[in-house]
């Protein structure tokens, strides 16, 4: 770009994924691009009283699924730390890491919790969850 005879540098165009709106999207994943960090690519819930931290949603493609999470598991371990000992904040950086690196998750599956099962879940990139469409149109008058 040339301003006044003088060549000035252009700033790089901000990536798709950049930006405030971010945080209105409700999301669990973000980033964007090879260089972001990865995550097992869970939507995960907690129960307030009991601390309990269970899977959702498994989207599928992601590492999560890959590993045979479930919808229901309950996750009892990260990298064998107790998850009810963690805060939300520490869940998440457990969960998160560089691409491609792997997590040891202990969960329990089953009505009974009888089923414990051990599994490495393999990070990927992290990306948006976009908020589900609406469940009615809106019809103004």
């Amino acid at each position: 770009m040339s301003l006044g005879g003088r060549e000035t540098a252009r700033a790089p165009a901000p990536l798709p994924c950049a930006g405030p709106w971010l945080a209105l999207l409700g999301l669990i994943f973000a980033g964007c691009g090879a260089s972001a960090p990865g995550s097992v690519g869970a939507v995960l819930g907690r129960d307030k009283e009991t601390r309990a931290l269970h899977v959702r949603e498994v989207p599928a493609g992601l590492g999560a699924e890959r590993a045979g999470l479930l919808p229901g598991d309950e996750i009892v371990m990260i990298d064998g730390v107790y998850v009810r000992d963690l805060a939300s904040a520490d869940v998440r950086a457990k969960l998160r890491g560089e691409s491609g690196s792997t997590v040891a998750l202990t969960i329990v599956r089953g009505v009974r919790g009888d089923d414990v099962r051990h599994v490495k879940v393999t990070r990927a990139a992290m990306r948006e969850r976009r908020p589900p469409p609406p469940r009615e149109e809106r019809i103004a008058e």
